[in-house]
């Protein structure tokens, strides 16, 4: 293989995959040890509500879904809560180490 192949190959490999939902829920239920019937459902537990709020500002902040709206439809809720589940999340990764620690994982896993 000349230097040039390995070249192509290498980078070709190092390609990293479009961040989809799949991805993102996959990643935030690996990290928070829940399942994704527990995030797409009604379930209030303190665990399971921190992970909703975190596939919400991924699928935000990824670009994976635009509009509020349309992450309300994907989460069984409204505009309204997803709107406030990203500011919230914001001001926590912002402010709080323990959840900026939980964002890098969930963020580190998605690359």
């Amino acid at each position: 293989m000349t230097e040039l192949e390995y070249f192509i190959a290498e980078t070709l490999d190092a390609t990293p995959s479009p961040v989809t939902k799949e991805n993102i829920l996959k990643a935030v239920c690996l990290e928070f040890k829940v399942s994704e019937e527990a995030i797409m459902g009604n379930f209030r537990g303190q665990n399971t509500v921190l992970a909703r709020h975190f596939y919400m500002f991924f699928l935000k902040h990824k670009g994976v879904i635009r509009t509020l709206t349309d992450i309300g439809r994907e989460t069984n809720k409204d505009h309204a809560t997803a709107l406030y589940a990203i500011a919230k999340l914001k001001h926590w990764v912002e402010n709080y180490q323990d959840i900026r620690q939980r964002y890098n994982n969930i963020n580190q896993k998605l690359k």
